[in-house]
C-alpha cells in the first residue's frame, strides 16, 4: 500500500512525497509551486486552423504527447500576447489594457489585411 505524506522539515506546501511504500522506500519530491490548468475546445474551423498551427510550428519534432503539446503551445501563445500587450501599451499609454481593448485592437489590425482588394478599371485609350 502506497501513502502520500509531508516532507519533514520542508515547506509543507512546496515538497510531497509520492508512492512512497509503507515502512520505507525512495522518495520522489515534486516542487512545482502554483498551478494552474486551462482547458479549451475548439470545434469545426478553429480546430482546424489549431491542427494546422501544429504542423505549422512542427510540434511533433518537440513533444512526445499531446497535452505537452498543447502546453508548449499555450505556453508560446503567451509569449505572443505578452509582446502584443506591450506594444499596445507602448503605442496607447494604457499599462494594462482590458480583454476588449485588445481584441478590438488586434480586430483592427487585421481589417487591412482583409479589406476586399481593390479593384483595378482599365480604362481605354
Amino acid at each position: 500500500m502506497f501513502s502520500g505524506t509531508r516532507s519533514p522539515g520542508r515547506d509543507p506546501r512546496a515538497a510531497v512525497q509520492l508512492g512512497v511504500p509503507r515502512g520505507g522506500g525512495k522518495v520522489a519530491s515534486l516542487n512545482h509551486g502554483r498551478i494552474k490548468r486551462i482547458h479549451a475546445e475548439f470545434r469545426g474551423d478553429e480546430a482546424v486552423e489549431l491542427e494546422i498551427l501544429e504542423v505549422m510550428l512542427r510540434m511533433g519534432e518537440v513533444t512526445r504527447s499531446r497535452i505537452d503539446s498543447d502546453t508548449r503551445l499555450v505556453r508560446l501563445a503567451f509569449k505572443a500576447l505578452e509582446r502584443m500587450i506591450a506594444d499596445y501599451s507602448g503605442k496607447t499609454g494604457q499599462r494594462y489594457p482590458t480583454y476588449l481593448m485588445l481584441s478590438k485592437h488586434l480586430d483592427e489590425r487585421e481589417a487591412p489585411a482583409q479589406a476586399e482588394p481593390s479593384r483595378v478599371v482599365s480604362i481605354q485609350k
